[in-house]
């Protein structure tokens, strides 16, 4: 059985490695020192945590444990690594939010960082969730995390402050999408592809040789990807993420068959698939589906100009909402401190009944007043499609119960539910 076959019928993945660097060198990177950081948890139970031998062909490798934990019913592997610090460079990985550079200058300082390696179970967003929760239960004022697969670097403030949550963090913490582009005959050509998906379970997904509306694409991957942290698609099986007039269906071809159809030197091509140059792996290369035809995504670079929708699976339109009500307190608080204020101005979200059938409209609207009960004064900021008794600009007053998401924007930033900690930290 091939890879692809392992992925698609046993759920075959990659291990999450993910790194966390401590402040001012003060962690003491030993049994005792984790052993009592471990029976301060809450969140999980230890099941059995021992010292044990170490690669002694890695000189960078000065430690390892093993942890065993039971989270929410399920067992997990935790390997643990002590490394030196000086094997990697923070300054080559990305950042998705918002880091201290000061915090940045006191990881590049630390002697040792600790590594984590540990599978994800079929619920993704949980077990990244838990590997959060672990590391700063062993390090508990993290400067930094590196998260691996993704080549993502973390601020150590929202992990702390994301792991005492209830809610997981966005799938967007997941992966990330690579563009990489050359010029060819005089012309761009762009290639998209993810990192990240490889430890859910799935096969990463890419689009190759593409000229046009890279920017459209990319939004566009980057909705599939979403939907496949919660649902993955077969090779070859159709999958609908949104709308445009028509429907949008794609299917993705493994690349080792349709690589050979473009250029070699393209990114991308075949120059570039080699296992040192870590290119090599699963991955699907994704084509829209018209008629049993498969098609180059670039064909629709004009259309995806027209504000395509975007499909959002309940499970994640349920997740943002518990962490919107999770982090309710803070949007209040802050209202609270600067409604009224220059440049400040807060938005709320929420899923309405509509008039036919069951399900809910999802309406921006301007938040003008919070009353003592939680309800919300507000107007409307567009025109619903499926309620007829509420048009743009009208003034309401409306229940909390309905909210779905919510955005603060500030005088040099905006606040979401995932990033309001700046304004706690």
């Amino acid at each position: 059985m091939g890879l692809y076959e392992q992925i698609a019928e046993e759920g075959l993945r990659l291990a999450s490695e993910m790194g966390v660097f401590g402040r001012n060198n003060s962690t003491d990177f030993t049994y005792n020192y984790f052993q009592n950081q471990l029976k301060q948890v809450k969140d999980f139970e230890v099941m059995s945590f021992e010292e044990v031998g170490v690669d002694t062909e890695n000189p960078s490798l000065k430690k390892q444990f093993l942890l065993n934990i039971i989270y929410k019913q399920l067992p997990y592997d935790i390997n643990l690594f002590v490394v030196e610090s000086n094997v990697l460079d923070l300054d080559n990985y990305a950042r998705i939010n918002y880091i201290d550079e000061n915090d940045v200058q006191l990881a590049k300082l630390e002697s040792f960082y600790l590594e984590s390696s540990m599978y994800f179970s079929t619920n993704i967003l949980e077990s990244f969730h838990l590997q959060l929760k672990v590391l700063t239960a062993l390090i508990p004022n993290p400067t930094v995390l590196v998260d691996f697969m993704p080549a993502r670097l973390l601020s150590g403030q929202w992990a702390v402050f994301s792991s005492k949550l209830i809610t997981p963090p966005s799938p967007h913490y997941i992966y990330t999408i690579h563009g990489v582009f050359d010029e060819v005959d005089g012309e761009k050509v762009y290639w998209l592809h993810t990192h990240g998906l490889h430890r859910c379970g799935s096969v990463e997904l890419e689009m190759i040789d593409i000229k046009n509306g890279v920017n459209e694409l990319n939004g566009l991957l980057d909705a599939m990807v979403s939907k496949f942290i919660y649902e993955p698609a077969n090779e070859n099986e159709p999958f609908n993420i949104g709308y445009i007039g028509y429907d949008l269906n794609f299917s993705w071809v493994r690349w080792e068959e349709m690589v050979g159809q473009y250029p070699a030197e393209i990114p991308g091509g075949l120059q570039e698939r080699s296992p040192e140059q870590e290119n090599y792996g699963p991955c699907g290369i994704v084509y829209l589906l018209e008629n049993d035809e498969l098609y180059p995504p670039d064909v629709l670079a004009e259309d995806l100009k027209e504000n395509p929708v975007y499909f959002i699976k309940n499970e994640e339109t349920e997740r943002m909402s518990a962490l919107a009500y999770e982090q309710y307190h803070y949007y209040k608080k802050v209202f609270q401190q600067h409604n009224g204020d220059e440049n400040w101005r807060f938005l709320i979200k929420l899923g309405l009944p509509i008039d036919e059938g069951e399900g809910n409209e999802h309406l921006w609207f301007d938040v003008t007043d919070i009353n003592d009960d939680d309800t919300m004064n507000v107007i409307l900021l567009n025109q619903p499609y499926q309620i007829e008794k509420y048009n743009q600009n009208d003034a309401l007053v409306l229940p909390i119960e309905h909210l779905t998401d919510w955005l603060i924007y500030g005088p040099e930033k905006n606040y979401t539910p995932d990033s309001i900690y700046e304004l706690f930290t």
